[in-house]
């Protein structure tokens, strides 16, 4: 019966993982109010310039329930009107040219996208650890991580290169850090065309470490990123 009920938790878990996808701010107006509830009487939070970034979660009658950043990278819950984002998952779909174990290559005529994960090296790294469970890591380099619930990572990013339009741009180290356990079959690339921007999406880990990761390169410059819970 307990291992029936742990699995039930873990389909759910899933899910509901898999239910979240990344959108972006597409309102005439030039932004979009998020509110405090599902109500267009409800209490304005914040107001988000059209090309933001969010995470959808679910819908609410015409409503979506999303998490978003703010410019102090705080992540925050709130609702935007249905028609007021476009899906990331709506934009162009660049194919995948090549998949090994531990690198996802996606193309098509004019754009190219290379992911490289690495095994975890420790020795890189510093770790901070939760005083009353001195083998819980609470930090790694000095910062909040994603990936794992405590445990040592086994895996990283190593790098991810774009080309595009004759010019190749890696990522900055800043754009990877503190992410782990990546999954690249989970990797995806679309292309707004209309904007010229590339979006490279993720969904890394499992369980409580689960966590969603998109980065945004607008007209061949890395532009940001943003990562939320997976549950």
């Amino acid at each position: 019966m307990k291992s029936k009920f742990l699995i039930l938790i873990f389909l759910f878990s899933l899910k509901s993982l898999f239910a979240q996808e990344f959108a972006v701010i597409n309102d005439n107006d030039g932004y979009t109010n998020v509110r405090s509830e599902n109500s267009i009487t409800s209490k304005i939070l914040d107001k988000l310039n059209k090309g933001h970034l969010i995470c959808v979660m679910n819908t609410e009658g015409n409503w979506w329930n999303i998490d978003y950043a703010t410019n102090k990278n705080e992540i925050k819950v709130g609702y935007v009107y249905k028609d007021r984002i476009k899906l990331i998952s709506e934009f162009n779909k660049i194919p995948i040219l090549e998949e090994k174990e531990k690198q996802i290559t996606f193309s098509d005529k004019a754009i190219e996208v290379k992911v490289v994960q690495d095994k975890f090296d420790k020795i890189k790294h510093s770790f901070n650890y939760v005083k009353k469970y001195p083998n819980q890591i609470l930090k790694i380099d000095g910062k909040d991580y994603w990936g794992t619930d405590g445990e040592m990572p086994k895996t990283e990013y190593k790098s991810i290169t774009i080309k595009f339009n004759n010019s190749t741009l890696q990522l900055p180290e800043e754009a990877l850090e503190n992410l782990y356990e990546p999954n690249l079959s989970s990797t995806k690339v679309n292309f707004d065309k209309s904007n010229n921007t590339i979006y490279i999406s993720a969904m890394n880990s499992d369980g409580a470490g689960g966590y969603l990761v998109i980065w945004k390169i607008e007209k061949g410059k890395y532009m940001e990123r943003f990562v939320a819970y997976g549950f």
